[in-house]
């Protein structure tokens, strides 16, 4: 997996930080998680690394270059009996009645709500949908252009979204690049 992590940093493809990897195994030990959908393949280190563990990873991207990176690699880390690729974008695709017991959401950042709203119904009762990289680089307002600004924004009003969900309790870990762990309300 070195290797992985060795081409992302040198290629600039963003990648799970190895804080928030530590975090969501810890999560997969305590939690007896076994299937797995992930929004965000990129060139499936995430996908690969839950499946070497025995989870069953359903995982989604759009992006044509990274599902070429993301094949590839899911051929030489021997993963395919344990990895399905959905090649769409996100929001097109339809799962059916699939469901889940973790759903990691790690894409496109001003979607996030919109994945969290279409996805949560594939949650198993006792599942957990974990946002990535919600501090964004620990990213100041004032000091980045206008159109990052709109990204911080969007993302601020996500945790706001979090927060005050009706179904769903959220924690926001500092973790990586900011982590957030949804579960259910019990009833």
């Amino acid at each position: 997996m070195i290797g992985l992590k060795s081409y992302a940093k040198e290629n600039k493809i963003p990648i799970i930080s190895d804080d928030g990897l530590l975090f969501l195994l810890d999560l997969l030990n305590i939690s007896k998680i076994e299937t797995m959908l992930e929004i965000g393949t990129a060139i499936g280190y995430t996908a690969i690394v839950f499946a070497k563990k025995g989870v069953f990873v359903d995982t989604i991207e759009r992006d044509s270059k990274m599902i070429r990176l993301a094949k590839e690699h899911f051929i030489l880390y021997n993963v395919l009996d344990k990895v399905t690729l959905y090649e769409k974008d996100a929001l097109e695709l339809d799962l059916g009645d699939k469901m889940y017991d973790l759903i990691f959401i790690d894409a496109a950042k001003a979607q996030y709500q919109r994945f969290f709203e279409k996805y949560s119904k594939h949650l198993k009762p006792n599942g957990l949908i974990v946002c990535d990289n919600l501090d964004f680089h620990h990213l100041k307002p004032e000091m980045v252009s206008r159109h990052t600004r709109q990204l911080l924004r969007k993302i601020h009003a996500f945790k706001s979204y979090l927060a005050s969900h009706p179904t769903f309790d959220t924690t926001v870990y500092q973790i990586g690049d900011g982590m957030s762990v949804s579960k259910r309300k019990a009833e």
